[in-house]
């Protein structure tokens, strides 16, 4: 069975990769609103990356920034190895890996965030 992303979905996850957190949290949370309820801890979770991703590339700021994505992380892990079309364990890794170079050097990360990555093939298993 072919499965199309919702727009909504899709556009947040490319204002995410192109470093437009707040219009990412925006689009993820008006999909939110209407998703199935099996699917809203990982929205939260997702919405949860781009308020703390925000807060580092805005703001400046690092620790709660970092515990965020830990958290985020927490609501994200049921749902790999993908879901939604997203390849949610190599978002995990890769935010996790951030958060701990985040945590040793917060001046070197701020422009090296990770970006969302799909599956290839969204229609197969």
């Amino acid at each position: 069975m072919l499965m199309r992303m919702d727009a909504r979905l899709r556009e947040g996850i490319r204002l995410f990769n192109a470093g437009r957190y707040f219009e990412s949290h925006e689009r993820l949370e008006e999909f939110y609103v209407g998703a199935e309820e099996k699917d809203k801890p990982f929205l939260e979770g997702l919405i949860q990356l781009t308020a703390a991703c925000r807060l580092v590339r805005e703001f400046g700021e690092v620790k709660g920034p970092v515990r965020m994505i830990y958290q985020a992380n927490i609501r994200l892990e049921n749902y790999q190895p993908s879901h939604l079309s997203i390849r949610v364990k190599d978002l995990i890794a890769a935010m996790e890996a951030w958060a701990k170079r985040a945590e040793a050097d917060a001046e070197a990360v701020r422009e090296e965030i990770p970006k969302i990555r799909l599956r290839r093939f969204p229609f197969f298993g």
